[in-house]
């Protein structure tokens, strides 16, 4: 992936050539102190007020790195290096048209250093142009034989084509040129798992692990394999146990800080937590730092009340508010029941009736009533009230919980194995490739954009009761009868709005609208596309709409 910004050697000048050995040797702070001496005396320095804006970069700040290095870039319009860091900027920043741009001069001014193109195969590569990517990563290869990272990410490209072969013959090409390259070994397993070769995908994750324990996605990762497995439901829970720690430690960390004071916290997932805290308060369940991250929070809202048009704008924290909030941000918390229920899918309902029910349907998509036993509904809702596993944070004002980040425990994996035990035909074949719950805010007029899910079977079911439910009726699921074209990749499937619309009308596509209905399975094709109907329910904690999905087998 994209290397540390590249700062650029000094040209005679014994100043900047000392402040270059000080940024190079991670002293950021002495870096950034020595470049605004030489701008003191010189405020027409391209090169240091490029590094300085590199420095700005590594520690976080991008508007401020954009700001220093577009004025270098302003001063010396043909500054390759400054046209490549102004790519890994406006990249931060989110801004990847322009990055691509940037990336692009890069190559022109500096053609013949394999960075620059390993640096546009990315920009291209986000943009979903694959084809385009491998062409650059190609040429960064051709150039230096020896670039590990241009092998690695030409095997990600081929993987994102479906050419998964060539991507493990990449990916062991780097590991050849650095065997301690631990994204390579994450990306090994990947590819590995597509093809099937569990055993050797886990040796690969472990492996990545050791070199970067810090790893989230590659602990992920590896918890899905042994999800995936159905062999050892302990070790898979623990290893999800895991991955949630890591990604608590990398989203409110040490840095989480410097975040909240800089580009602020979203408001409806402060409004969140903060009601959560309260239901666990409530209950007299205690978490480290509750008290705390409630009083730095209401204050917090109370102070944005009345913002009008600015409501949703991010709420900028002062540092003692940060401080006061973190502990209980880091801190996962698991629903524990007094014991499992029984049966978590309803005894009462004819299984097998059911799965001929599904098969003989003539598009593949039925709903299914009282889906849970009474007792398995009432433990799922605890869980989703208790459980602090929310960790995914959508434009759409909803939050996401994973089953390879903590979004787990015996009722969900005995779920999966009771699917299998009573619809055998429908689901035997098929492992459990992933589970997850969406949890959403009680005034959102829209849910999940249209998407397809990259599986064989799509099981979704509704928890939240039906008196919060304002509008009976809706709130449901759409689904459309026309299976997504198998050619298309993972992103197209999730993100191309327009081309999967326009796809529909062309095959004729219908759309099935299930309502919203607590405790109602619908169980559909995983290649069809499907979104969430509007959603309007009560605006209170307990009422947030929840759904939870299940997918079983690969396309």
């Amino acid at each position: 992936m994209a290397k540390a910004a590249r700062k650029a050697k000094p040209q005679g000048n014994k100043a900047l050539a000392e402040a270059v050995q000080r940024h190079g040797a991670g002293r950021l702070d002495a870096a950034a102190a020595a470049y605004k001496r030489i701008l003191a005396r010189n405020p027409v320095d391209a090169q240091a007020t490029h590094l300085l804006g590199v420095v700005h970069h590594q520690k976080g700040d991008n508007e401020r790195a954009e700001k220093l290095i577009s004025r270098a870039l302003a001063l010396d319009p043909d500054y390759a290096d400054a046209h490549g860091n102004m790519g890994h900027v406006l990249t931060a920043l989110g801004r990847h048209a322009e990055a691509l741009t940037h990336f692009t001069m890069a190559t022109v001014l500096e053609p013949a250093l394999a960075e620059t193109h390993n640096n546009l195969g990315l920009a291209l590569q986000h943009a979903g142009r694959f084809s385009e990517a491998i062409e650059r990563y190609e040429i960064a290869i051709a150039l230096r034989p020896d670039f590990a990272e241009a092998y690695c990410n030409n095997g990600a490209a081929h993987q994102e084509l479906g050419h998964v072969g060539d991507a493990v013959t990449f990916y062991r090409d780097a590991l050849r040129l650095r065997p301690d390259y631990a994204e390579a070994h994450a990306r090994l397993a990947s590819a590995l798992a597509a093809m099937g070769d569990t055993d050797d995908a886990i040796a690969s994750y472990e492996a990545a692990l050791r070199l970067n324990p810090g790893d989230a996605i590659a602990q992920a990762n590896l918890t899905g394999l042994y999800i995936a497995s159905n062999v050892d439901p302990d070790r898979a829970i623990g290893e999800s146990r895991k991955s949630l720690t890591l990604l608590l430690a990398g989203q409110y960390g040490h840095a989480a800080a410097a975040r909240f004071t800089g580009g602020g916290m979203a408001p409806f997932r402060l409004k969140h937590d903060l009601e959560q805290a309260a239901y666990l308060a409530d209950r007299g369940i205690r978490i480290d730092g509750l008290a705390e991250f409630v009083d730095a929070g209401n204050g917090i809202l109370a102070r944005a009340a009345g913002a009008g048009p600015d409501a949703e704008a991010p709420l900028r924290l002062s540092r003692d508010e940060a401080a006061a909030m973190l502990p209980f941000l880091q801190t996962g918390h698991f629903h524990i029941s007094a014991g499992m229920p029984e049966f978590i899918l309803n005894p009462e309902i004819d299984w097998r009736a059911e799965e001929e029910r599904y098969r003989a349907s003539e598009n593949e998509i039925i709903y299914i009533d009282d889906f849970l036993s009474p007792a398995a509904l009432a433990w799922f809702q605890a869980y989703c009230l208790e459980a602090r596993v929310w960790t995914k944070e959508y434009a759409n004002k909803y939050l996401g919980a994973f089953s390879d980040q903590g979004f787990i425990s015996d009722a969900h994996l005995k779920l999966g194995r009771e699917l299998r035990e009573k619809l055998p035909a429908l689901f035997g074949p098929h492992p459990l490739r992933r589970f997850w719950g969406f949890k959403y805010d009680a005034t959102l007029g829209k849910g999940i954009n249209v998407h397809a899910d990259f599986a064989k079977l799509n099981l979704n079911f509704w928890i939240t009761p039906d008196v919060y439910n304002l509008r009976p009726g809706s709130g449901g699921l759409k689904v459309y009868d026309v299976p997504s074209p198998a050619n298309w990749h993972f992103r197209a499937y999730n993100e191309s709005k327009d081309d999967i619309y326009r796809f529909i009308d062309e095959n004729g596509g219908n759309a099935v609208m299930v309502p919203y209905k607590c405790n109602r399975a619908v169980l559909f094709n995983s290649a069809y596309f499907h979104e969430t109907d509007e959603l309007h329910f009560a605006d209170r904690y307990e009422a947030r709409r929840i759904n939870v999905t299940y997918l079983f087998g690969n396309r």
